[in-house]
């Protein structure tokens, strides 16, 4: 364990040697060469986090518990029901957040259900998954009540959810079981004609309709009667809600609407609210308005919050607090110095230029440890673009003159987005890459061949810099490539 400390000191203090200037001379046959520990003594991926929540926001990186603080606050004036969605793309941690949070207001004597719909979108009708859920927060003296309600809903909401039963008439009489009680019935009753069994079954609808009325006033009693009994809202949260089938997403939250539309009942949906609004067009088509439609049924909104600042070196950026949490988790001990240190500002610099997710920090790390390099600024670059902008890293891969005049241009755009532009970190982080394109991009270029201001900052030791093409050297660490004879 010395010699590890030992070896990730003495990285930290050759990657913070600041002298001249160094021109494009790749002299070190050793490129690329690794200043951590063995990298196969790391693990290249994580567990999954376990859904149960001992302690509510343990851990919390991103300072989300003042958020659900926050939330907690409004939801406890929601006494007329409402229906709230948090809003935030695949992968930043919006089942984090509701896992947490759910915990939390489980803590404050809420009465709380978690639905993972993805886990159960095979259900046909999302109303019995829903009513399920709510089922086990009922005491137990009164379970048996919600239940006979509950299945006086689904009788008449099953046989249109199950089939098109006017289409599948012909199949109910070549003796298939796949269909409900109340449309053998009607089949029989009309002596193997599929059109006369269709109209015998409609004429049973009709029959049944007051009954089935009644059926749903029972359970909307019974809901709000054990809703009004709690001294704080009953909240359900539903996860994973943008990646269900895009028929079961949208007649979930329309389930809501229509039937769990009771006071002091609020439910929670996670979700990526551009992706639900895709899978109403789906269903309704491309020309419906997703937006107002949704707008119908969800009566408030907030989005995770996140830095956008491209300060992201300051220690108490959210990215870089997150990244150095996640290098940890791979077995980088934060007191420990080394080209780790190193990598994590330089990778939270691309979380906010790119908009990296919390998983693709996760991705990202895993192919920091795969790569088991000291030249973090160069292949924290790479693997941004790998996992953010693929095309592009392909094209660096190819080296075209074409490609590093592209990149070039596009990287002295974020140097002029950044804090004092070249004068401090990130626009010199920025600055040193683009120059390094720019040596790359042949001699009508007039920055080729010039010398790589801060050159430290891609390659970390000034006696560690690469010969030959440094992308082509440091993509072969987090990239396999094929070769044909």
């Amino acid at each position: 364990m010395r010699a590890i400390i030992e070896d990730f000191q003495l990285a930290a203090q050759a990657n913070h040697q600041h002298g001249a200037a160094t021109t494009k001379q790749f002299t070190v046959d050793d490129t690329c060469q690794s200043m951590n520990p063995p990298a196969q003594t790391r693990p290249l991926s994580l567990p999954p986090e376990t859904a149960v929540v001992e302690i509510p926001f343990d851990g919390d990186q991103l300072d989300r518990k003042q958020m659900a603080e926050r939330l907690t606050a409004y939801l406890d004036r929601l006494r007329d029901g409402s229906v709230l969605a948090i809003d935030a793309p695949w992968g930043e941690g919006k089942s984090w957040f509701g896992r947490n949070w759910a915990a939390m207001l489980r803590n404050g004597n809420h009465k709380v259900a978690y639905i993972d719909a993805f886990e159960q979108d095979f259900i046909e009708d999302p109303f019995l998954l829903i009513a399920a859920e709510i089922s086990s927060l009922v005491d137990a003296g009164e379970k048996e009540k919600w239940k006979a309600r509950a299945a006086g809903v689904m009788k008449a909401l099953l046989p249109v959810g199950t089939k098109a039963l006017i289409n599948v008439a012909g199949k109910a009489l070549m003796g298939t079981s796949d269909l409900t009680g109340d449309f053998l019935d009607a089949a029989k009753a009309a002596q193997g004609k599929a059109a006369d069994a269709a109209e015998e079954w409609v004429k049973k609808k009709i029959e049944d309709h007051e009954i089935e009325k009644q059926s749903l006033q029972h359970f909307r009693e019974t809901l709000a009667a054990f809703a009004a009994a709690q001294t704080k809202p009953v909240v359900v949260f539903i996860d994973e809600l943008d990646r269900c089938r895009p028929s079961f997403a949208v007649r979930l939250v329309e389930r809501i609407k229509h039937f769990f539309d009771v006071p002091n009942l609020v439910f929670v949906l996670l979700m990526n609210r551009d992706q639900l609004e895709k899978a109403i067009r789906g269903v309704y088509g491309s020309d419906t308005d997703a937006t107002a439609y949704l707008g119908k049924f969800i009566h408030l909104s907030w989005r995770l919050p996140r830095d956008h600042s491209l300060q992201a070196s300051h220690p108490n950026h959210s990215a870089l607090v997150f990244v150095k949490s996640v290098l940890e988790r791979y077995g980088f001990d934060r007191n420990t110095q080394g080209s780790a240190q190193e990598f994590a500002p330089e990778l939270a610099a691309w979380v906010v230029a790119l908009q990296l997710s919390l998983r693709d920090v996760q991705r990202a790390c895993a192919l920091y440890v795969m790569a088991n390099t000291s030249w973090t600024g160069l292949v924290a670059y790479l693997i941004a673009l790998k996992i953010n902008r693929p095309s592009l890293f392909a094209k660096i891969h190819a080296d075209s003159s074409a490609t590093h005049q592209e990149c070039q241009q596009w990287l002295s755009t974020l140097v002029d987005q950044s804090p004092d532009g070249d004068k401090s970190w990130p626009g010199t982080y920025f600055q040193a890459l683009a120059e390094l394109h720019g040596s790359l991009h042949g001699e009508a270029n007039s920055t080729a061949g010039r010398p790589i201001v801060n050159s430290h900052l891609l390659f970390g030791n000034r006696n560690n810099l690469p010969h030959g093409n440094p992308f082509f050297t440091c993509i072969q660490r987090i990239d396999l490539t094929v070769q044909t004879y």
